[in-house]
């Protein structure tokens, strides 16, 4: 794909070419991810497409795309509340800004989860990904 080339493609259209053409939509998923990575420092750009290959692997596991939804929201909260975690590790930076050791105690999540709102328009549309 052509760095020059903006891949621009709505909601509504990828719904339908991932009914209509799973190979298409496949193809158009991957342009968008490259050009969303093309857009990012040349330095990081070899590490995105690296976690990319590898959630494209996790995902290949998945028996559908229910559980791959399940899976990638695991890596999230992992990521977030996990052992070594953005929370975990704000708690560290907080405590040595503050000169105080870090402790190795666990971190208890104190950030609430928000349930994420979409349009009306999309909230109550149903998608077929298996």
């Amino acid at each position: 794909m052509s760095k020059n080339k903006a891949v621009t493609v709505d909601y509504e259209e990828l719904c339908r070419l991932f009914e209509l053409d799973p190979d298409r939509f496949e193809q158009t998923r991957k342009e968008l991810i490259e050009e969303e990575i093309c857009q990012r420092p040349p330095e990081v750009q070899d590490r995105l497409r690296k976690f990319q290959w590898s959630l494209d692997m996790k995902r290949k596991k998945c028996k559908n795309a229910l559980e791959a939804c399940f899976m990638f929201h695991k890596m999230l909260m992992d990521s977030v509340y996990g052992e070594n975690g953005l929370l975990r590790n704000l708690e560290r930076l907080l405590e040595v800004a503050k000169g105080i050791k870090a402790s190795h105690d666990p971190v208890s999540p104190t950030v609430e989860t928000k349930i994420l709102h979409f349009p009306m328009e999309q909230k109550n549309r149903r998608i077929n990904c298996s």
